[in-house]
C-alpha cells in the first residue's frame, strides 16, 4: 500500500519543493546584479582622495543615480526575503516528510495526532490544490499519543487519499479532533460520493476497492483497521451515498501493551 501511494507522493512532493527553489532560483541573478552595483559604488568610493575629490564625487553621483541606489536597495531586501521565505518553505516540506516517514516507527513513543496531520496534508496538498479541495480543520485540545507514529500516520494517509478520491473535484474535506473520557478521537469527513451500505460492510476487508484497475490495491483500509486494532483502538465509518463519508478514528489517551503484531481483517 505504501508503495501504491509512492507514486503520488513523489509527484506531489517534488511539485511542492520545486515551487520555492525557482522562486529562490529565480531570484539569484538580480540580486547578483544589484551587488554588483553596489561594490561598483563602493570602489568608486574608496577610489576617492584629495586630488581627485571634485572629478570623482560627480562621477558617483552620476552613478548613483544610473543605478537608481534607493530602488536597488529596496529591490536587495525584497530579493532576500524572498529566497529567506523559499527556503523556509522547502524546509518545511522536508520536515514534514521527515515527520510522516518517521523512521523510528519501529519504537513505540509519544506523538502528537496533530503533527501527523499537517505533515499528512503537506505532503497532499499539491493534489488538494489540482483538485480543488478545501481541507477545513477543527482542531481540538487532545494529548500526545504513545505509538508507532509511521503507522498513525499512514493511517491519515490512506484516510485522506480514499477522501481525496472519493471527492474527484471541488469539494471539502473536514477534519475534526477531541478527546472524550480516556480516548482521543479523530474525525475525517468529506463531501464525495459516499457508500452504499453494501459497500460500507466491505470497505475494511483485504483487497476489496471500488476504484478502477491499476488505482487502488484494495489495502489501504484493511491495513489501517490493523493499524488501529493494534493500538487498542477503533476505525469506524459513517456513510451515505451522494453525502459523503465520515471515517472516525478512536485511540486510547495511554497505550500500554508488550507486543505488537500488524494484521489484516480478514
Amino acid at each position: 500500500e505504501k508503495m501504491a501511494s509512492l507514486g503520488q507522493l513523489t509527484a506531489g512532493v517534488a511539485h511542492e519543493i520545486n515551487n520555492p527553489i525557482n522562486f529562490v532560483s529565480a531570484n539569484i541573478a538580480p540580486l547578483k546584479r544589484d551587488i554588483d552595483e553596489i561594490m561598483s559604488l563602493l570602489k568608486k568610493y574608496s577610489s576617492l582622495d584629495q586630488s581627485n575629490y571634485q572629478s570623482k564625487l560627480a562621477e558617483i553621483i552620476k552613478y548613483k543615480n544610473d543605478i537608481d541606489l534607493t530602488y536597488t536597495i529596496s529591490e536587495i531586501e525584497s530579493l532576500i526575503n524572498g529566497i529567506e521565505e523559499g527556503s523556509k518553505r522547502t524546509s518545511e516540506i522536508v520536515k514534514g516528510l521527515r515527520n510522516f516517514s518517521r523512521l523510528d516507527e519501529g519504537e513505540i513513543k509519544k506523538a502528537s495526532m496533530h503533527q501527523g496531520i499537517e505533515s499528512t496534508l503537506l505532503l497532499l496538498n499539491n493534489l488538494l490544490n489540482k483538485k480543488n479541495i478545501e481541507v477545513i480543520k477543527l482542531l481540538g485540545t487532545i494529548p500526545e499519543i504513545k505509538c508507532y507514529p509511521g503507522q498513525i500516520n499512514q493511517v491519515f494517509m490512506n484516510i485522506l487519499s480514499n477522501a481525496i478520491d472519493a471527492i474527484g473535484e471541488n469539494g471539502k474535506i473536514f477534519i475534526a479532533t477531541s478527546q472524550e473520557q480516556d480516548k482521543v478521537k479523530i474525525s475525517i469527513r468529506d463531501t464525495g460520493k459516499g457508500m452504499s451500505e453494501e459497500v460500507k460492510q466491505k470497505i475494511f476487508d483485504p483487497f476489496f476497492t471500488t476504484k478502477g484497475v491499476g488505482k487502488g490495491t484494495g489495502l489501504g483500509l484493511s491495513i489501517s483497521y490493523g493499524i488501529i486494532e493494534n493500538h487498542k483502538g477503533k476505525i469506524e465509518v459513517n456513510s451515505e451515498e451522494g453525502k459523503g463519508s465520515e471515517i472516525i478514528v478512536l485511540l486510547p489517551a495511554e497505550f500500554n501493551y508488550d507486543k505488537f503484531h500488524l494484521s489484516l481483517r480478514i
